[in-house]
C-alpha cells in the first residue's frame, strides 16, 4: 500500500487539512504526519495496557470471539496513513463508540471481534488508503445482584470477565443449606443460565461457571434434592441432584472410577415409596447405562475387585549390600530371589543366625509382642512370659539360609506379603540372662553345653529355678530345655528363670487360712449360743 498520501473521499486536500487541525485541537486523533512535540510523543507511545478494576485478575488474553462489548469499555484506535495517529474512545451509556468528527459506531451487545471490525470498516470508508487498528484497553465495571442463600446478599461490582462463582464469593459465600449446583443467572433479556460450582470445581467444566454480564441477577436457592454414590470412585459421598442427573454425570462428578472399579455392574438403588427401595445392576461403561436417570434419594454403588493390584512386598534388613523393601509376587518369588536382588549377604553376615519373620495372618501389628520385646524377661509376669515365648516361636519361619542360598529348594521357601528377612552380623558369643550372678555375653566355645556358660556367668543366683532353664536358639527362635539343648551355637540365649515359692509354703498358708476361718466360725456360734 502506498502511504505517501491519503485523501478524504469527496473533499479537497485543503478541507482535509482543516479537519485534521480540528481533530488535533480537540485532543482526539493526532495528526497523520509530522507535527508538534506533543503529536510526536503520541505517535511513539505504545497502546495502553488493558485496564481493569483493582480486583480483576485476568486468566489470559480476552477472547474477542466471546467477549461482549458494553457501555464503559475503552478502546485504543490507531490510524496509519502518511503518519500515525492514536487516541482513546469509551463506549457511551447509549452503547456507541464515538470517533470525534469522524464516525459514531453502535457496538454495545456485539462480540468484541464484530465491534472491532465495524469500527475499522467505518474509518476505512471515511478515509482513503489507510489502515486501522482497534484494541480493547479497558474493561467496564458492572453491577450484579447476588441474592438468596449467600451470607451477604446485595449488589456487587465486577467485570464481564468475572465468573459467577467469583460474585458468589464476594457476597460472603454460600450460606448453610444453600445450593451449589442449582444456582441460576437471569440475564437482562430474560434468558437464564444454571451455575454448577461443584461440577466446575470437580471436573473443570467451564460452562458450569459462566462469566457475568451487565444486569445479571444471580440467585442461590436452597438445596432440596440429593443423590448418593459410594464405593470405587475417587470422591464418594452425597451430592446435590440437578435436573437431568444420570449415572454417568454423577460418576464424573465424583471423580470417575477408582482403581479396580467394576464398571459393568454398578448397583443403582431407587425408592419405590417412602421407605422401600429396589435395585438394578447397570453397565455404566455403556451408553444406555451411563444415561440412566437418577431421582431424589437414589443411591449408586460401584463395586471393586478384591485386592486389585494390591502391592506385595517384603523387607530385608541387616547384613545385605542393599537392605530395604522389595516387591514380590506371592507364590512365585523365593527367599533366595530377594536376597540376590538385595546384593547378597555381606562378608560379616551370619546366615546361621538369619531369620525369616512372618507377620500375623490378619496383617496387623502385634503391639503386645512388640511391647514385650522391649522388656527384660525378668520384668515379665508369668502370663507375659508365656505369651512372649509362644509368639516368638510362632513368628519365626524355620529356614536354613545356608542351604536355601545353596540351591536347596526345600529350604528356599516362597515369600509372603509382609515377610521380614533379618540377617544379623556374625556373633561369637552366647548370652546368659536371668537369675545368674553376672548376666551377659560369654565367648562361644565349640561343643560346650549350657552349664558351661552358666558357670562362666558366675553360676546360679540364689533364687534361680535350675530345673526350668531354657535355651533360645538364635537361628530359629525355638525354646528348648537346657538339658535337651546339647552343644550351644553362637547367638544362642540361655534363660534362667526365677524360682517361685515352694509348694510346702503354699500348703502351710492354706492350712493357716483354713484354721483361722474355723476359729472365726466357732467364736460366732459360741457367742450366739451364750446369748
Amino acid at each position: 500500500m502506498d502511504r505517501s498520501f491519503f485523501t478524504v473521499r469527496g473533499f479537497q486536500p485543503v478541507v482535509v487539512l482543516v479537519m485534521l487541525v480540528v481533530l488535533a485541537a480537540t485532543g482526539a486523533p493526532g495528526a497523520l504526519g509530522a507535527g508538534t512535540d506533543g503529536e510526536s510523543a503520541l505517535e511513539e507511545a505504545p497502546a495502553p495496557a488493558l485496564a481493569a478494576t483493582s480486583e480483576t485478575v485476568l486468566q489470559g488474553p480476552v477472547d474477542d470471539m466471546t467477549y461482549i462489548v458494553g457501555p464503559g469499555d475503552r478502546f485504543s484506535i490507531t490510524v496509519w496513513g502518511q503518519g500515525v495517529a492514536s487516541y482513546l474512545a469509551t463506549v457511551t451509556p447509549e452503547g456507541e463508540l464515538v470517533v470525534p468528527s469522524v464516525a459514531t459506531v453502535p457496538v454495545a451487545g456485539r462480540l468484541l471481534s464484530e465491534a472491532k471490525a465495524d469500527l475499522a470498516r467505518s474509518l476505512e470508508s471515511f478515509y482513503h488508503d489507510v489502515e486501522v487498528s482497534v484494541s480493547l484497553v479497558g474493561l467496564r465495571s458492572i453491577l450484579v445482584n447476588v441474592l438468596g442463600g449467600v451470607e451477604v446478599p446485595g449488589g456487587y461490582v465486577g467485570t464481564v470477565l468475572d465468573l459467577a462463582g467469583e460474585l458468589v464469593r464476594k457476597s460472603g459465600g454460600l450460606s448453610e443449606g444453600a445450593s451449589s449446583r442449582n444456582i441460576t443467572i437471569t440475564r437482562r433479556n430474560g434468558d437464564t443460565r444454571r451455575v454448577d460450582l461443584v461440577r466446575y470445581r470437580n471436573t473443570g467444566d467451564v460452562d458450569a461457571n459462566p462469566p457475568i454480564l451487565d444486569g445479571d441477577v444471580i440467585f442461590v436457592p436452597h438445596a432440596v434434592e440429593f443423590v448418593h454414590i459410594e464405593g470405587a470412585v475417587a470422591r464418594p459421598g452425597r451430592y446435590e441432584r440437578v435436573e437431568g442427573e444420570t449415572i454417568g454425570s454423577l460418576i464424573e462428578l465424583a471423580g470417575g472410577f477408582a482403581r479396580g472399579a467394576v464398571a459393568d455392574s454398578v448397583e443403582v438403588r431407587q425408592f419405590v415409596n417412602d421407605s422401600e427401595t429396589r435395585y438394578a445392576l447397570v453397565d455404566a461403561d455403556g451408553p444406555a447405562g451411563a444415561e440412566t436417570g437418577l431421582g431424589d434419594g437414589d443411591q449408586v454403588y460401584v463395586r471393586a475387585l478384591n485386592e486389585w493390584r494390591r502391592p506385595t512386598r517384603v523387607e530385608v534388613e541387616g547384613e545385605v549390600k542393599h537392605p530395604g523393601p522389595y516387591g514380590i509376587n506371592e507364590g512365585t518369588d523365593r527367599l533366595s530371589d530377594v536376597i540376590h536382588r538385595a546384593g547378597g549377604p555381606t562378608d560379616e553376615a551370619s546366615l546361621e543366625d538369619a531369620r525369616l519373620v512372618r507377620t500375623l495372618p490378619w496383617g496387623g501389628p502385634d503391639e503386645e509382642f512388640e511391647r514385650l520385646q522391649r522388656m527384660a524377661v525378668s520384668e515379665m509376669s508369668d502370663v507375659e512370659y508365656d505369651y512372649f515365648r509362644n509368639r516368638f516361636r510362632d513368628r519365626g519361619v524355620v529356614v536354613d539360609f545356608v542351604r536355601a542360598l545353596g540351591g536347596d529348594t526345600g529350604e528356599d521357601v516362597l515369600l509372603m506379603d509382609g515377610d521380614l528377612i533379618a540377617i544379623p552380623k556374625t556373633t561369637t558369643t552366647v548370652e546368659v540372662m536371668g537369675q545368674v550372678k553376672n548376666p551377659g555375653e560369654v565367648d562361644h566355645v565349640a561343643g560346650k553345653r549350657s552349664s558351661y556358660y552358666i558357670r562362666e556367668a558366675g553360676g546360679y543366683g540364689s533364687v534361680a529355678r535350675k530345673g526350668r532353664v531354657r535355651v533360645i536358639r538364635g537361628s530359629t527362635g525355638r525354646w528348648v530345655y537346657a538339658r535337651a539343648a546339647g552343644a550351644l551355637s553362637p547367638g544362642d540365649i540361655i534363660w534362667v528363670p526365677e524360682r517361685g515359692e515352694t509348694d510346702l509354703w503354699k500348703v502351710i498358708r492354706e492350712v493357716v487360712a483354713f484354721l483361722t476361718s474355723l476359729a472365726t466360725i466357732y467364736i460366732v456360734v459360741d457367742q450366739a449360743t451364750t446369748s
